[in-house]
C-alpha cells in the first residue's frame, strides 16, 4: 500500500482541465488563464460561462448565457415556504444547504448525468442558489421574499438582495470582483467533496449539498465569518487583539493556507487592493490601515500570510454585509466552480475509493 499522507496533503487526485495552483509563480490559472485577471476585467458571466464550456464567449454568447441565467431565478413557493419556516437562528449556511436538496425534486432533469443536461442544471443551480443566497435574511430573520432585480446581473441582484435595494457604483463592482475571486480553487475540501459524490453517480444537487457541508466548516468557507473580527477595532485595538490571540494559542482566522506557505495569497493581494480603492472612494481608510498592520504583524510574528477571506470580510464589513451572509456568498459564488467538476467528474468517471490503513488490533 502506498505511504500515508494525512489529509491527502499535496497528493494527486484527479486530472482536470478546470484549475490550477501556480504556487512558483503566485497566480491561480483557470481553463488557461488568471483567475486574478479574469476578475478584474470580466462579468462572473462570463467566468461561469468559461468553467462549464471550457472558452471564453463571444458578445452573443455572453448575452444569451446572461439571459438564461436571469429566466432561471424563480424558486418553488414550496421551497419559499420550507426555508422560511425554518427557525429564525438556523445558521444561513443550513438554510441554503436545506433548500438546495428541495430544490433537487422539481428538476425534470435530476438523473440525468450527461454533459449537456449537466451544463443546463449547473446553470438552473448558479441562478437559484444566488437567488436564495441574497433572500436569507428575508426568508429567516424578516420571514419575507423578494423578487429579483430584473435590471441587475447576478453578482449585482445577490447584493441588491441583501441590500434590499437597487446597487451601484463602486459597491456593484467591488461585490462583482470578489465575487468571481471566490469561483474556483482546484481541489478545495468542498470542490473534493462534490466530485466524490458525483463520481458515485449521484445528481448535481446531491452534490452540491455536500459541498456546502463540507464549505460551512470554519476550517474552510465558514472561517470568512470569523476573519471579521479583527476590523471591529482600531489599528491598536487590532494588534491588542491578535497578540492575545497569539498568546493563547489560537488561530487568527483570515490567515495561512493550506497550498500557500510561502506568501500571501494572489486573490488575497486583488482583494487588498480593492480594499484601499473603496476606502479612498468612501473617505475613510480604517480598514485598509488595521489590514494592513495585521498582515505586517502576522507575517513579523508567524511567518503566516493573508488568504482571501481576510481582505474579503473587511470589503464585505465595508458594504454594512453581516457576517452571517460571508459563507453563503462563497457558496453563490462557487457554484460555477463545483458545477464545472461535476461535469468533469461525471464526463468521464471512475469512483473513488481510497483505502485506509488499520491502526487497531486484529484478533488471532
Amino acid at each position: 500500500m502506498s505511504q500515508y499522507v494525512a489529509g491527502l496533503e499535496g497528493v494527486p487526485a484527479v486530472e482536470s482541465t478546470i484549475s490550477t495552483i501556480d504556487v512558483e509563480n503566485r497566480r491561480i490559472i483557470i481553463r488557461g488563464k488568471s483567475l486574478e485577471k479574469l476578475a478584474r476585467e470580466n462579468s462572473f458571466e462570463e467566468v461561469a460561462y468559461l468553467l462549464l464550456y471550457g472558452e471564453m464567449p463571444d458578445r452573443d454568447e455572453a448575452k444569451a448565457f446572461g439571459e438564461e441565467l436571469a429566466s432561471n431565478r424563480t424558486i418553488p413557493d414550496e421551497v419559499v415556504g420550507a426555508v422560511k419556516s425554518l427557525p429564525s437562528n438556523t445558521h444561513p449556511m443550513d438554510a441554503l444547504r436545506t433548500g438546495i436538496s428541495m430544490l433537487a425534486a422539481y428538476d425534470r432533469e435530476l438523473d440525468d448525468t450527461g454533459l449537456e443536461a449537466n451544463r443546463r442544471k449547473a446553470l438552473r443551480l448558479i441562478a437559484k442558489t444566488g437567488v436564495l443566497t441574497g433572500n436569507l435574511d428575508n426568508l429567516l430573520q424578516r420571514k419575507t421574499w423578494s423578487q429579483p432585480f430584473k435590471e441587475h446581473n447576478h453578482s449585482e441582484n445577490i447584493l441588491a438582495l441583501i441590500k434590499g435595494k437597487p446597487v451601484e457604483g463602486w459597491a456593484a463592482k467591488t461585490f462583482e470582483t470578489l465575487f468571481i475571486l471566490y469561483v474556483e480553487h482546484e481541489l478545495a475540501a468542498s470542490t473534493f467533496a462534490a466530485r466524490v459524490i458525483a463520481s458515485t453517480l449521484s445528481d448535481m444537487y446531491g452534490a452540491f449539498v455536500g459541498a456546502i457541508a463540507a464549505l460551512k466548516g470554519p476550517l474552510h468557507g465558514g472561517a470568512n465569518e470569523k476573519a471579521v473580527e479583527v476590523f471591529e477595532h482600531d489599528v491598536a485595538g487590532a494588534e491588542r487583539l491578535v497578540r492575545e490571540k497569539l498568546a493563547r494559542k489560537e488561530r487568527v482566522m483570515g490567515f495561512g493556507h493550506r497550498v500557500y506557505k510561502r506568501g500571501i495569497d494572489p486573490r488575497a493581494e486583488v482583494a487588498k487592493q480593492l480594499l484601499e480603492e473603496a476606502c479612498r472612494i468612501v473617505g475613510d481608510d480604517r480598514l485598509y490601515r488595521v489590514g494592513d498592520h495585521v498582515e505586517r504583524l502576522m507575517e513579523r510574528e508567524k511567518n503566516l500570510y493573508p488568504n482571501l477571506d481576510f481582505y474579503a470580510a473587511a470589503l464585505y464589513k465595508l458594504m454594512e454585509i453581516p457576517p452571517r451572509l460571508y459563507t453563503p456568498i462563497f457558496v453563490a459564488s462557487r457554484t460555477a466552480g463545483w458545477a464545472a467538476h461535476v461535469v468533469e467528474q461525471q464526463a468521464e468517471n471512475r469512483l473513488f475509493r481510497p483505502r485506509a490503513i488499520y491502526k487497531g488490533p486484529v484478533e488471532d
